[in-house]
């Protein structure tokens, strides 16, 4: 019995003492480098619509700003030189095309 009780008394206390050993009880913080990387100051209109030009061959016809995508985006439209309507999204944190 008491070799019974003394075997539950260290799983209880294993399982107890578990998550402090891997850690498990420090909070996750994200670095400061992550909390900025999180927000950004959107790029201009302008500036997503020339990103987008240089990279497609056409005439920028719109651009809207997506704030609701993470990271947010814009979607610029664009006829193309043989007729065609294009979307390219541009990161709006970046200025990159997704």
């Amino acid at each position: 019995m008491i070799k019974k009780l003394t075997l539950l008394a260290l799983m209880t206390l294993a399982i107890v003492m578990a998550p402090e050993a891997y850690g498990a009880s420090q909070k996750l913080l994200p670095t400061p480098e992550l909390r900025e990387k999180t927000t950004c100051n959107p790029i201009g209109k302008g500036a997503a619509m020339s990103a987008a030009a240089r990279r497609i061959n056409g005439k920028v016809i719109s651009a809207s700003l997506n704030m609701r995508a993470r990271p947010p985006v814009y979607r610029v439209k664009i006829l193309t030189e043989s007729g065609r309507v294009r979307h390219v999204y541009v990161n709006a944190c970046n200025g990159r095309l997704a």
